[in-house]
């Protein structure tokens, strides 16, 4: 199984023509995992990415495309992840979560031309990353697809961690509701232990937010803010019926600090 993910929008035909490619070397299925990834940003592509793995089997091929310096001298890599899944895509820190999460087994640069569909500069989406995926997804030996790398790039980020009665961690991106999904994991909210329907103080910058932990967007009425574990196991801030984005304005990256029991 091959799946695929990029910033190219639904609406580009490039997603048809990696696929055709794909077709031309394998009959194995692929399953879109998003195509609307913020252009260029490959810090929500790789949140996104770390969600998405934890639903698919472990010899999945993931083919991810946020590819903003296509042509320069940034390395086309696969990494293989130490519970067997492979990422094949651009080493400029899109695999950093899914690093971080399985552990790094084997990473190769994309250098053996055999295997590639053609010589574009600037749609390594098509001509590298589709057709390596697309072979490696036919039994190739990860071994054959180039040379051994010991090392990759990474993204600048900060973990959560709890401090004090707070718990800190960045906003990892917004999703099309507009609700704030973090990078705090459901483990860090369950250490303080807040109860259903606790009042909860949210802190971004000098600002700080009324909220209520709850499990669903009901919990809360229209307009109001609810913190919750979303599907994926990690902590989500949302506006029932609203966009935590246009309310709480806290921008990709930056720190937000969640504290319980702060409102009566």
């Amino acid at each position: 199984m091959i799946a695929f993910m990029s910033d190219w929008g639904y609406d580009s035909y490039y997603v048809g023509v990696a696929k055709a490619v794909i077709r031309s070397i394998t009959k194995e299925e692929i399953i879109d995992i998003t195509h609307n990834i913020d252009h260029f940003n490959i810090r929500m592509g790789a949140h996104i990415l770390l969600r998405a793995s934890i639903d698919f089997p472990k010899d999945t091929i993931f083919l991810c495309v946020v590819d903003p310096s296509v042509g320069t001298s940034r390395k086309a890599i696969a990494m293989r992840t130490k519970n067997g899944m492979t990422f094949v895509g651009p080493d400029n820190g899109l695999f950093t979560f899914v690093a971080e999460k399985y552990g790094v087994h084997e990473i190769r640069e994309l250098d053996n031309k055999k295997y590639y569909y053609g010589h574009s500069t600037t749609f390594h989406g098509r001509d590298i990353f589709a057709a390596v995926a697309a072979h490696l997804a036919n039994g190739l030996e990860l071994s054959r697809v180039g040379s051994l790398l010991m090392n990759y790039e990474v993204l600048r980020y900060r973990k959560s961690h709890i401090k004090g009665n707070s718990i800190i961690g960045e906003v990892a991106f917004y999703d099309h509701f507009g609700n704030m999904e973090t990078n705090i994991p459901e483990q860090l909210l369950k250490a303080v232990n807040p109860n259903e329907g606790e009042k909860i103080l949210i802190k971004y910058g000098k600002n700080e937010f009324g909220a209520t932990f709850g499990k669903t967007y009901f919990d809360v009425r229209p307009g109001e803010i609810l913190v919750h574990i979303d599907s994926s196991g990690f902590i989500e801030i949302a506006v029932n019926e609203g966009s935590a984005k246009s309310l709480i304005k806290a921008r990709e990256g930056e720190l937000i600090e969640i504290v319980p029991n702060k409102m009566e």
